[in-house]
C-alpha cells in the first residue's frame, strides 16, 4: 500500500542523518520559525491567483501560528520511529484543510520551495542539514497532495449530488412555493405603487424570498443552465433599473409597470423551464426528518465561502441540540423521541428562509445555515428559534405533550478562508451553552 511506502520512505529520511544534524535542524528552524513562515505566505500571496482564498489579515491572525506549529513539529529531532504514522496523519489533515480551503497544490508547492530556500539562506545549513530539511518538506508536501487529491474527489462528486438535489425535497412543491414567492413581491410593489404611499420603495428582488432562494440554492442546482444566466439579467435590471424609475415616478407611469411585469412574466419562463427539466433525488435527506443530512455539508460550506468571498457577503451558522432529550427517551419511549425531532424539523424549517440550510447533524442535533446575513441578525434568528421552541406543544406517541427547549451555538463567517473554523466556533459556542444552563443562544468570541 502507498500508506506503507510513505511511512518507510520517512524512516529513511530519518536513518540516514545523525542525531546532532536532527538538533541542528530543529534548532535553527526554531530561532528562525517566524521568518520561515514570513516567505512561505510571501511567496504564496505574492502570486495573484493566491488573493482568492488568502489576505494578508487572514494570514497574520489566523494562519502565520498554525504553519509556525507544523513547521517545528516537522523538525522536532525528538520523532522516533514509532510517532511515524502521527507525523504522517498530521500531514493528511493538512492536505484535507488545504481540499477544504480549495488553495491549489501548485500555489502550496510554491510556498515549500520558498521554506527550502529561505532555510538555506537564513540558516546557513551545511549540505547534511540542507537535504535533511528539503527531504522532509518534500515528502510532507507530497502526502498533503494525496490528501488533497483525495478530498477534491470527494467534494466533487457530493458537489454534483447536491447540485441535482438542492432545489429541495420536492420539486413539484418548490416549483409553486418560489413561483408564489415571486408573485407576492409583485403584488406588494404593485400594492405599495397604487395606494400612491409617500415612500413607495419596496424590498429589491435579490434579497426577497425568491432572491436569496434563487441565489444561494437555485443557481447551485440549476448550475450551467441558459436561464440561470437569464434569471440573473433580470433581475439585475428590475433592481437597478426598472425599480428606481418607477419609484422616482410622481404620477403612475404605465409603462414602467408594464416593463416591469414583463421583467417578471421572463423570469417566471425561465424558472418553470428550469424545474421542468430536474427530477426529485431523494439521496441526501435525513430518513426521519426530510432535512439534509451531513453527506452534503461539504457541498452547501464550500458554495457559502466562495459567495461569501466574491459578494463580501457573510453567513452564520447555528448548531441546535435539544436539552436533556435523552431523558424524553428514556421516559417516554423512542417514538415519542422520534416525533419531538420531526416536529423540531418542521419549526426550523418554517423559522428560517427560502436561501437557508437546515441540517439534521445525527441524534437530537440540527444545524442551521443562515445565509447574507450579519451578526445581529443571526442572534436575533437565533433567539427567535430558541423562544419558538420553548414555547412548543411538542406532541408525543401517546397524545399527550410536553416542552423542551434547546442549546444553540452561533458562529458568523470572519474571513477565516477554511469552512470547518466557522462549525468548530459555533460548536464550542453550543458548549458554552450548556455549560451556561442551556435554553440559551451564544454568540462564538472567536
Amino acid at each position: 500500500m502507498y500508506a506503507d511506502a510513505l511511512k518507510k520512505d520517512w524512516h529513511a529520511i530519518l536513518s540516514n542523518v545523525s542525531d546532532n544534524v536532527r538538533d541542528d535542524v530543529a534548532i535553527k528552524v526554531t530561532r528562525h520559525n517566524g521568518a520561515l513562515t514570513d516567505s512561505f505566505y510571501e511567496a504564496m500571496l505574492t502570486n495573484p491567483e493566491a488573493s482568492q482564498y488568502l489576505d494578508h489579515t487572514v494570514v497574520q491572525q489566523r494562519l502565520k501560528s498554525s504553519l509556525q506549529s507544523w513547521l517545528t513539529a516537522l523538525v522536532d529531532s525528538s520523532v522516533s520511529e514509532g510517532d511515524i504514522d502521527a507525523v504522517i496523519k498530521r500531514q493528511l489533515v493538512v492536505g484535507e484543510v488545504h481540499g477544504r480551503i480549495n488553495i491549489p497544490v501548485h500555489l502550496v508547492s510554491r510556498g515549500g520551495r520558498a521554506l527550502k530556500k529561505s532555510f538555506l539562506s537564513l540558516c546557513e545549513p551545511d549540505i547534511e542539514e540542507f537535504n535533511f530539511f528539503a527531504c522532509l518538506i518534500d515528502i510532507a508536501l507530497e502526502i498533503m497532495s494525496i490528501a488533497y487529491q483525495k478530498n477534491n474527489d470527494r467534494n466533487n462528486r457530493e458537489e454534483e449530488a447536491y447540485r441535482l438535489f438542492s432545489i429541495t425535497q420536492n420539486i413539484g412543491r418548490e416549483k409553486e412555493y418560489q413561483r408564489a414567492a415571486l408573485l407576492d413581491w409583485e403584488n406588494e410593489l404593485l400594492y405599495n405603487y397604487a395606494a400612491g404611499a409617500s415612500d413607495n420603495k419596496v424590498m429589491r428582488i435579490a434579497q426577497s424570498e425568491f432572491g436569496l432562494w434563487f441565489r444561494h440554492k437555485g443557481l447551485h442546482a440549476f448550475e450551467g443552465a441558459a436561464e440561470c444566466t437569464k434569471v440573473l439579467q433580470l433581475m439585475d435590471s428590475i433592481d437597478n433599473s426598472l425599480l428606481p424609475s418607477l419609484e422616482q415616478s410622481t404620477t403612475p407611469n404605465i409603462e414602467h409597470i408594464r416593463e416591469l411585469r414583463t421583467a417578471l412574466k421572463s423570469v417566471l419562463f425561465c424558472i418553470d423551464s428550469l424545474f421542468q427539466r430536474s427530477e426529485e433525488l431523494e439521496s441526501g435527506k435525513d430518513v426521519l426528518t426530510r432535512l439534509l443530512n451531513r453527506k452534503f455539508l461539504p457541498a452547501v460550506m464550500s458554495k457559502q465561502l466562495d459567495m461569501a468571498r466574491q459578494r463580501s457577503e457573510k453567513y452564520a451558522v447555528l448548531i441546535i441540540d435539544v436539552d436533556y432529550f435523552k431523558r424524553i427517551n428514556d421516559t417516554y419511549g423512542h417514538e415519542s423521541g422520534d416525533r419531538v425531532l420531526q416536529q423540531l424539523a418542521v419549526l426550523l424549517t418554517n423559522a428560517t428562509r427560502s436561501g437557508d440550510y437546515t441540517f439534521r447533524l445525527g441524534g437530537e442535533e440540527f444545524m442551521v445555515v443562515l445565509v447574507d446575513i450579519d451578526t445581529k441578525r443571526a442572534q436575533a434568528i437565533a433567539e427567535k428559534i430558541r423562544t419558538s421552541i420553548s414555547q412548543e406543544k411538542f406532541e408525543l406517541a401517546d397524545g399527550s405533550t410536553i416542552n423542551i427547549t434547546v442549546s444553540i451555538g452561533i458562529s458568523v463567517y470572519s474571513g477565516h478562508p477554511d469552512y470547518q473554523f466557522d462549525l468548530t466556533n459555533a460548536d464550542k459556542a453550543l458548549y458554552q451553552a450548556k455549560q451556561q444552563g442551556r435554553n440559551r443562544a451564544i454568540l462564538s468570541s472567536s
